[in-house]
């Protein structure tokens, strides 16, 4: 679970504030290493327990994000409407082993890491886990290894094609890569590498996509090769391969660069795929910040959208902010305590964005937001209000009744105890009433949370 996680955390040194703020200086690298040993061995050992905790509730609205960037004031925002939330467990990312093979190729490449903790980097991300607690205790926020079906293998892969790995991908995804490529050309300089101005002709490139922040492969390097041996009843070659400081010719640099975008294609297409397997795994809707991966999944693909997707979608994309300085712990005490009126609230939401699952011009989604949020926010609250003061009124006069009867029969004793039991009880019965027809509102969810901050 990924309670399970606090669990760890609360019993290990990464999590205690007295380290946390001395950046962990008392501990040495290999201590701490030895720490992310420990944590990532705990959750594969937990995985399955995870991964049950997450799926037991297959009707719950919930999304699913591989992206570490979504911050928490989003996640925060959108717990107005959605179950839970899963995201990628950035510690289990960090704990992954050295990959021995693939730092030995890199410091060939010149590319040299020191392989040292980035302690700053992980004290955010203790940090990151301190301020979800809450969300996490609550339920609505899921941490999830999901770097772990991501890892590379420890062996580095050699491929072959007699097509440069054009006829992988269908044309007409492959033609959407190619609308939206952007090339990069580096020159090597000593241990590092810099950037060519012009995509000169040189041995290492980068293929990007327009409008994506996907990590996949991307980054190639063309190598010399020699052949050296064959053992044919082994099937074994022996070949070396040079970084030569000399460029390859214009025929040879071009149809690297073609094989290099077809197989940039692939693997950003493969990590796509995996991405959306993962989610129908976990019985979540598959999230995206890329809006080059939105619209290849929405050009290429027959997706039927619902009207959850379509409000999910505008929450991401949309300021949708109801409770900009609530205290979250108030609000996900609130999603508990009041369930019905939250989902009262949720279906008013749906019912409100309905109209603007075909809309593609910004300003006029904008507009109707901005609409949405008046009438639930203003509009509906003051109702709520109003009635609440009927409430006070009507029921002090009934209630006055009744304190009235009782005060004069200590006097006279000639009040029966069953009138003023009546009396008190039809003071109650309005206020009941009263309530009842408040928390119809769809905005009473809303009108509780702001009530608490005042």
């Amino acid at each position: 679970m990924s309670k399970l996680i606090y669990t760890f955390l609360k019993n290990s040194f990464l999590y205690e504030d007295k380290f946390l703020i001395n950046n962990y200086s008392k501990f040495s690298e290999k201590e701490i290493e030895k720490e992310f040993e420990r944590y990532r061995n705990y959750i594969l050992k937990n995985i399955h327990n995870l991964y049950e905790e997450i799926t037991i509730y297959a009707n719950q609205i919930k999304i699913f994000n591989t992206n570490t960037l979504m911050n928490f004031s989003k996640i925060k925002q959108m717990s107005i409407y959605l179950d839970q939330v899963i995201i990628t467990d950035p510690l289990f990312e960090i704990s992954t082993p050295t990959n021995t093979t693939q730092n030995t190729f890199n410091e060939y490449l010149g590319v040299k890491k020191d392989n040292l903790i980035h302690r700053k980097n992980l004290i955010e991300i203790i940090q990151k886990f301190k301020n979800a607690e809450i969300l996490v205790e609550s339920t609505y926020l899921k941490f999830f290894p999901t770097s772990y079906f991501f890892e590379p293998k420890s062996e580095i892969p050699f491929t072959y094609s007699e097509n440069q790995y054009g006829n992988i991908l269908p044309r007409n995804i492959m033609d959407l890569y190619y609308e939206n490529k952007l090339l990069r050309s580096f020159k090597k300089n000593g241990q590092y590498l810099t950037i060519n101005k012009n995509f000169e002709i040189d041995r290492t490139i980068e293929v990007l996509f327009k409008n994506d922040d996907t990590e996949f492969m991307n980054m190639y390097n063309l190598f010399e090769q020699e052949i050296i041996s064959i053992n044919k009843k082994e099937k074994k070659i022996e070949f070396a391969m040079t970084l030569p400081n000399t460029p390859p010719s214009k025929e040879s640099f071009d149809s690297w660069v073609t094989q290099s975008i077809n197989q940039s294609s692939i693997a950003h297409f493969r990590k796509i795929s995996m991405d959306i397997s993962l989610s129908t795994k976990l019985k979540a809707q598959y999230i995206t910040t890329s809006s080059f991966v939105s619209e290849l999944l929405k050009s290429q693909f027959n997706i039927e959208t619902n009207i959850k997707s379509n409000v999910t979608d505008l929450m991401l994309n949309f300021d949708l902010n109801f409770f900009e300085d609530i205290d979250i712990r108030d609000l996900m005490s609130i999603r508990k305590d009041d369930g019905e009126e939250f989902e009262l609230f949720r279906r008013e939401l749906e019912k409100q964005l309905r109209d603007l699952k075909l809309e593609k011009d910004v300003l006029k989604i904008k507009s109707k937001i901005e609409d949405v949020k008046h009438e639930l926010e203003e509009v509906q609250i003051a109702a709520i209000n109003s009635k609440i003061k009927s409430i006070k009124n009507k029921s002090s006069i009934d209630i006055g009744i009744g304190l009235a009867g009782l005060g004069a029969s200590v006097f006279t004793s000639g009040i029966s105890t069953f009138a003023t039991l009546i009396s008190i009880f039809n003071g109650y019965k309005t206020y009941t009433e009263y309530q009842n027809e408040i928390k119809e509102n769809p905005s009473y969810f809303l009108w509780k949370v702001k009530s608490i901050n005042k």
